[in-house]
């Protein structure tokens, strides 16, 4: 029996993807990407399933493995503003936020149609990530400021608004 090609193993990858079999999908990637070492969309999904699998079925896959393979997207096909948001939200999920920043700048300087969302989602994932990850902390107002004022200057990107035009609405 002839080995499966590429396009078929691909297939079947996402086909346990799509059924929400994400260990098996991440599994099947991770040798994809061995194989087709120049296939972007296989780096992409390793990371996307790899990201699944540890976050909601307790895999054990190596946060910057993750990191690695949508790096390696992104290099191999670094016009997808897709590649360059999911992989900020996957770094702003493992408090990697100035990464996470930077990924979403790259995806809003790339399609500027999508900037005011790509912004709005980084201020708001990034506060309610930071809010979660240091709890009681950020029950203190000091405490909190930078990431309240990181978080709404974004969100002031994503209106195209200044600061003075924001405190004369209020």
């Amino acid at each position: 029996m002839a080995e499966a090609t590429p396009e078929k193993k691909i297939a079947n990858a996402m086909k346990a993807m799509d059924e929400g079999d994400f260990k098996k999908a991440y599994t099947a990637f991770k040798k994809l990407a061995a194989e087709i070492p120049d296939n972007a969309d296989v780096w992409y999904y390793k990371a996307e399933c790899g990201n699944y699998a540890s976050g909601m079925f307790g895999a054990k896959v190596d946060v910057q493995e993750i990191m690695d393979a949508y790096k390696k997207a992104i290099e191999l096909d670094g016009d997808r503003v897709d590649y360059y948001q999911s992989y900020g939200l996957f770094c702003i999920s493992v408090n990697k936020y100035d990464e996470a920043e930077k990924a979403y700048c790259e995806a809003a300087e790339m399609d500027e149609s999508m900037s005011a969302s790509l912004y709005s989602e980084f201020a708001i994932e990034y506060y309610n990530n930071v809010m979660a990850t240091y709890g009681e902390i950020m029950e203190d107002p000091k405490a909190r400021a930078p990431y309240g004022k990181k978080a709404l200057e974004y969100m002031l990107k994503a209106l195209d608004m200044t600061p003075d035009e924001a405190k004369s609405l209020l």
